[in-house]
């Protein structure tokens, strides 16, 4: 590179024995390449004249070529750079991501958008896949796009959904946990996302899991998460589950009762059960404990324990929710004329609706379902209409059935057809867990869905409670 000379001496890339004139003077710079002339990238002094390289410019009039040495040394690399950026672009392409722009590889400062538009990418695709019946695709796709950047809160609930969908269950756990540690102001929030994922997956023992951990966060909403920990603790084999996993037992005295009395039950020690409720009966009031006790002294076969904890002082409870538990004692029981009584209130009542449909599910009584499908209104939105069909089917009023079913289908919301068929009375298809996926219901009626699938009782321990006397 010409470099600035000095008048009383040679230029520095000159040859120094010689004048340092124009045309005569050797360049010395250019003897460290195998070919002289390619120095002229550099330097647009120099001539080769007969094999000689010479400088054209006189020694004090040589001045530096910054800008074609800086091209020299960048311009190779830097080709080479856009290259690899073109193939890897050309690569996206081919695997359709057709979204991503040249200079989104180009730029490293753009490279987080291919994440993001990776993720887009897969996201759609596993959609599309699910909804064609393709769960190989679906299932490559998803994998994809839950490694392709953190993604927002609400992309990965998405997703998690999406996953439990598919049956990926560690995929789940693994969103939702990558959720709460980047999104920890979004905990909240997709805490209820992971226990909607859980109960649709039919994973009760984590959602008990979940349960205890947001019951020890200060400020989390206590009543939601210890109907969630009761009514998954009822599911069979869950309590026990739970107790083994457990590395220490919860602090609270009224959760280790209950745990206890359930995993008895599951192992048919009615006795252990009938001393673990009755610790919890003289724990702190709940809306939540006095349901789980009504549920838990029938599965024992004591219905006048059962009947004693509907009306118990110390839980609090709404008329309401008194009369439907009270219906369920009376319903297993065997007093259909008196359970009857305390529902026929409730029947016109819009605010009660959900927790009498509730109550029908649970417990079918057909002259309450006709009497219930007459006080519906063709206001009612199309999210009630559903669990009226599941009513209607349970208590095997079909001509009722059918027109919820032709209501739903004329509000272009039709009910799956693989649903139709099964059987809603005797239980034996598991027809509750397929409701549970293929229909879109609130998570209170998702509870009393999962408490109809059958259990094998263990040895011991009776299946339901038989007619009993109430005092």
């Amino acid at each position: 590179m010409a470099l600035t000379g000095r008048a009383a001496g040679p230029a520095p890339c000159q040859s120094g024995s010689d004048s340092g004139r124009a045309g005569v003077t050797h360049c010395e710079a250019c003897h460290r390449l195998d070919r002289a002339s390619r120095y002229r990238w550099v330097c647009p002094h120099l001539r080769v004249v007969r094999g000689n390289a010479l400088c054209v410019m006189d020694a004090v009039e040589i001045r530096p070529s910054w800008g074609r040495a800086a091209a020299a040394w960048l311009v190779p690399p830097a080709l080479g750079w856009v290259l690899l950026a073109l193939g890897a672009w050309l690569v996206f392409r081919q695997q359709g991501l057709e979204t991503i722009r040249p200079l989104d590889v180009l730029l490293p400062t753009r490279w987080g958008q291919i994440e993001q538009r990776r993720r887009t990418h897969f996201h759609d695709l596993a959609l599309r896949s699910l909804a064609k019946g393709d769960p190989e695709t679906a299932t490559i796709a998803l994998f994809n796009a839950a490694q392709s950047g953190q993604g927002t809160s609400a992309e990965n609930r998405i997703l998690a959904r999406l996953a439990t969908l598919g049956g990926h269950h560690a995929l789940v756990d693994q969103l939702h946990a990558g959720t709460a540690a980047t999104h920890p102001e979004a905990a909240g929030e997709d805490a209820l996302a992971w226990l909607d994922d859980l109960l649709l997956a039919d994973r009760p023992v984590g959602a008990v899991e979940l349960a205890l951990a947001r019951l020890a966060i200060p400020g989390a909403p206590r009543d939601f998460w210890l109907r969630a920990f009761f009514e998954n603790i009822r599911r069979p084999g869950t309590a026990k589950a739970v107790r083994a996993r457990l590395a220490t037992e919860p602090p609270h005295p009224g959760l280790r009762h209950a745990l206890a009395a359930r995993a008895a039950l599951d192992e048919g020690d009615t006795l252990v059960a009938r001393d673990q409720l009755l610790a919890l009966e003289g724990l702190p009031p709940g809306s939540s404990v006095r349901r789980f006790l009504v549920f838990s002294w029938l599965d024992v076969g004591d219905a006048a324990r059962a009947w004693r904890a509907v009306f118990d002082r110390s839980h609090p409870a709404r008329a309401e929710e008194v009369a439907v538990l009270a219906y369920a004692v009376l319903h297993r029981a065997g007093d259909a004329a008196a359970a009857r009584s305390l529902l026929r209130p409730l029947l016109g009542q819009a605010e009660s609706r959900r927790e009498v449909v509730g109550a029908l599910l649970l417990d079918p009584d057909p002259e309450l379902v006709d009497e219930l499908g007459a006080q519906i209104g063709p206001m009612v939105e199309a999210r009630e209409l559903v669990p009226l069909w599941l009513v209607a089917r349970r208590a095997g009023r079909e001509e009722a059935a059918a027109h919820w079913a032709e209501e739903l289908e004329t509000r272009g919301e039709p009910l799956p057809a693989d649903l139709l068929g099964l059987d809603w009375i005797g239980l034996t298809d598991n027809a509750p867990s397929v409701a549970v996926t293929r229909l879109p219901l609130q998570r209170e009626i998702i509870y009393l869905l999962r408490a109809l699938i059958p259990a094998r009782p263990a040895a011991g321990q009776p299946s339901t409670a038989g007619p009993a006397k109430l005092d």
